[in-house]
């Protein structure tokens, strides 16, 4: 466990007032206060690129503004939470991604309605859809970190047990995942909620990923101020998490 002191230091999956589900008070200046006021050392603005409503570059052009007035006292990085939202389909553009300085992928917002989906609608076919994502979206380069990776927690309305998706991954699927990951250099996200949601998987994550030799980044997905938390409180929650029996 002793990792967790040195990865708690950042935070990168921060959601500004960009991302339409974050709270209006998330604006650049309030969450850079907050980080220096909880200690952190690093940390990622990453809206979201599937509302449509801005250009995505445009959206990062806005926030890198706004870092560069409050010049804060920590590192920071403007990226963007991109969407794998099937096989080989992607929201954003080989020539974007390119000019994106931190990529954060999702590959499992099946609540979105542009989403794809298995052709049948159980747990091991999600897994399996899943795993043909990733496989996909890390062979061709575009991501740097698979955000809240393999979890169905947004399955909320197609699944009783959405816990039984990750239970579907057996450990050689996952080692091969992140194997294949590491090979390419693609992190993967210690996410606060995912791992409260399916700790067992995280648990499985954690133990499995620091045996391939995995990076690992930690991210809250903080859509309000209050879950831009110091580092020894996230160590805390991760170390209850991933070593729980």
């Amino acid at each position: 466990m002793n990792l967790l002191p040195e990865l708690v230091k950042s935070n990168l999956h921060i959601h500004t007032h960009f991302s339409a589900c974050a709270a209006a008070d998330m604006i650049v200046p309030n969450i850079l206060s907050q980080a220096i006021k909880k200690e952190l050392k690093k940390v990622a603005l990453v809206d979201h690129d599937h509302d449509n409503k801005n250009d995505l570059l445009n959206k990062i052009n806005l926030v890198k503004n706004e870092v560069e007035k409050f010049h804060p006292q920590l590192a920071l990085i403007v990226g963007a939470e991109l969407s794998a939202f099937g096989i080989n389909k992607f929201g954003d553009t080989l020539a974007i991604n390119r000019k994106i300085d931190f990529r954060l992928y999702s590959t499992n917002h099946y609540h979105l309605d542009f989403w794809e989906h298995p052709a049948e609608r159980t747990a091991r076919a999600y897994a399996e859809h899943t795993l043909c994502i990733l496989e996909n979206l890390i062979n061709t380069k575009r991501a740097d970190c698979i955000a809240h990776p393999f979890v169905g927690i947004y399955l909320r309305d197609i699944l009783a047990d959405r816990t039984q998706v990750t239970k579907a991954l057996s450990d050689n699927e996952l080692a091969d995942i992140l194997e294949l990951g590491k090979k390419n250099q693609v992190g993967w996200e210690l996410n606060t909620k995912a791992i409260f949601f399916d700790p067992i998987f995280a648990k499985r994550l954690w133990a499995i990923g620091r045996e391939v030799g995995v990076k690992f980044l930690v991210g809250t997905d903080a859509h309000h101020l209050s879950e831009i938390e110091e580092p020894p409180v996230i160590e805390q929650k991760l170390k209850m998490m991933l070593t729980r029996a």
